[in-house]
């Protein structure tokens, strides 16, 4: 578990590449969009290397990040979801989205128990979300599927999958990893509704703000 192990553009150390896939299961759409790049995937990988979340706690993640349900995307829900992101960021400080927990289920619980709960809850209710979560399941969901039309296939991932088995890690530790890459295979109908929103222009600007704010600090 100490050596190197390099699965198609990632590289990390011991549990470092499953934590790479975990964060490419994230709750903001610059996380699914990272999936699409292995450069993002591997630097992702370092990072998590260096993370101080126990295995007891990172494996429950990759568990609950396996279990992983697509959201059913429309054009008005996806847009929905971005401007939510959007204005959660304008508005509330880098803490409100901070967590103890690792995995992309983090800043959800965090969100959740932040003394602005109330006003997010209220935020995602108007756009249409029943509540945190059903918001969060939609962004993830649409992130994986830009990713997805971004890569063109589900290619890559398949292509880890097989790596995976070559991979020196404990089998428990790929059976966690195998089921959260194909957690993030998105179904058809949320890829075409993402090849609509990437046509349109418009569309298209949401989501190039949404990953500019994703990748930069949150305003305080």
């Amino acid at each position: 578990m100490h050596g190197t192990t390099r699965i198609s553009g990632w590289k990390t150390r011991g549990r470092g590449l499953a934590m790479a896939a975990a964060l490419a299961l994230g709750a903001t759409l610059a996380q699914g969009t990272a999936l699409a790049q292995d450069a993002q995937q591997a630097q992702a990988g370092q990072k998590a290397a260096r993370s101080p979340h126990s295995a007891a706690a990172m494996a429950e993640a990759m568990d609950k990040m396996a279990k992983f349900k697509h959201a059913r995307l429309t054009e008005d829900k996806a847009k929905a979801a971005m401007e939510v992101f959007l204005k959660m960021r304008e508005t509330y400080p880098p803490e409100t989205f901070r967590s103890k927990k690792p995995g992309p289920n983090g800043p959800v619980d965090a969100m959740k128990k932040s003394e602005r709960a109330k006003e997010i809850l209220a935020l995602v209710k108007k756009k249409g979300f029943a509540d945190i979560d059903d918001w969060a399941q939609t962004f993830s969901s649409l992130g994986l599927a830009i990713a997805h039309v971004r890569q063109g296939s589900d290619e890559d991932i398949q292509a880890k999958l097989r790596d995976l088995e070559q991979a020196s890690l404990p089998e428990r530790m790929k059976a966690r990893i195998r089921a959260m890459l194909k957690a993030m295979i998105p179904p058809q109908e949320n890829v075409k509704v993402a090849q609509r929103l990437l046509a349109d222009e418009e569309a298209k600007k949401l989501i190039e703000a949404v990953e500019r704010t994703a990748r930069g600090p949150a305003k305080k």
